[in-house]
């Protein structure tokens, strides 16, 4: 359940702004890119499952986040806030 929990304040930060992207999505994106091209280079493909949406990990900030949260008593907006501001330009 808590990970759910987890999982539902990191999306609404994230379907806030659109444009934005985790950082940890944009180190993947990076990565898939360059297998792409070395596999193309090989005359391979990477499989294109993998460009489609990707499975989430909760990144460690977000865990951070919720637990100081929990302790602190933080309202939920502010949390939301707080992980929207850890998000980049995708």
């Amino acid at each position: 359940m808590t990970y759910n929990l987890m999982r539902v304040c990191e999306e609404i930060s994230k379907r806030q702004d659109p444009e934005l992207i985790h950082p940890s999505d944009k180190k993947y994106n990076k990565v898939l890119e360059k297998r792409q091209r070395r596999a193309l280079k090989n005359g391979c493909f990477v499989n294109p499952l993998l460009f489609l949406e990707r499975i989430a990990r909760i990144s460690s900030y977000t865990i951070r986040a919720v637990q100081n949260a929990i302790i602190t008593g933080k309202l939920l907006a502010e949390l939301i806030w707080a992980l929207k501001t850890q998000l980049v330009p995708g």
